[in-house]
Formats: C-alpha cells, sequence, structure tokens
C-alpha cells in the first residue's frame, strides 16, 4: 500500500520534467521502427533517422523491458531537447511506461540520458503487449552509408596489387 503514492510521485515528477524539456523549441527530430517481444522480460531493438543541424544521423535502438508480455511493432515520431553536440545523443536512456495495446494503440514515452538529451516520443504500436515497468534504452549512432561505402572501397583499393 505504501508502494502506491512513491509511484504516484514519480510519475508526477516524470511529467513535470516532461513539461519542462517542451517550454523551448526541439534541438532536433527523429522518427524510428522497433520490434519488442517477451514474457516477463523485454528485448526490443530497431533503427531510426535522427534529424540535427540540417543533416540525417541513422541510428540504432536495442533495449530491455521489465514486466512485459507480448509481441509490439512501434513507429515513433519525437522532438529532441537539450541536445547541443551530435556525440551527446548516443547513450544509455532510461524508460518508464506502461501500457496494453490489443492490435493497435498509441502513446507517448519519455527518455533521459546521463547527458541531459531528452527524447519526447508519440508512438503508434501493433501486436499484442502489456508493459507495466520501465527499462533502459541504447541508442546509437550508425555510420551513414556513404561514408561505409566510400571506406570499403578504400580498403579494396589499398588492398589491390
Amino acid at each position: 500500500m505504501r508502494f502506491a503514492p512513491m509511484v504516484l510521485i514519480l510519475m508526477l515528477a516524470i511529467n513535470v520534467r516532461a513539461t519542462l524539456a517542451q517550454d523551448g523549441q526541439p534541438d532536433a527530430r527523429l522518427e524510428f521502427s522497433s520490434t519488442s517481444f517477451g514474457v516477463l522480460f523485454g528485448y526490443s531493438y530497431g533503427k531510426g533517422t535522427l534529424f540535427f543541424q540540417e543533416r540525417q544521423y541513422p541510428f540504432s535502438v536495442s533495449g530491455i523491458k521489465v514486466a512485459m508480455l507480448g509481441f509490439s511493432q512501434v513507429n515513433a515520431l519525437g522532438q529532441v531537447y537539450r541536445l547541443e553536440e551530435i556525440d551527446d545523443f548516443s547513450g544509455n536512456y532510461a524508460v518508464i511506461e506502461g501500457g496494453l495495446t490489443l492490435a493497435q494503440g498509441g502513446g507517448n514515452t519519455l527518455l533521459r540520458n546521463d547527458k541531459g538529451v531528452t527524447l519526447y516520443l508519440q508512438n503508434l504500436q501493433q501486436g499484442l503487449d502489456l508493459t507495466l515497468g520501465g527499462g533502459r534504452v541504447s541508442i546509437t549512432l550508425d555510420e551513414p552509408e556513404s561514408v561505409a561505402e566510400s571506406s570499403s572501397a578504400m580498403a579494396e583499393k589499398a588492398s589491390a596489387p
């Protein structure tokens, strides 16, 4: 019974932080798709694109959820706040969420990393999913395809006799 007031205070604090994070213009925006599945503990993975300072940065998302049952596909759009340098985007983000998806649903999620970067996501979920806890999401910037292709071409030229 004592646990309920603590959860209520935590949820209120998260909502206040979300409101404060959104007081100004977002520093960047993003879009991504991910897949989640699990029984008790869940795993999610996906790919997305960050739009920051007139450039596009591909990234990967992976994470662990606590108290999850089911399978879902998520498509999300979001705003990024407190992002000053691109290197601050990668990292581990804490997630607190709860929800039920039966066939299709949507919602909002707030994520924050240790560098203060805050993501406010609006998502559309499809599948059968019950999530009652939180978790951690890891975001890593991927090498842009054009850079990866030119690097492999350079490596081939260097190894040619």
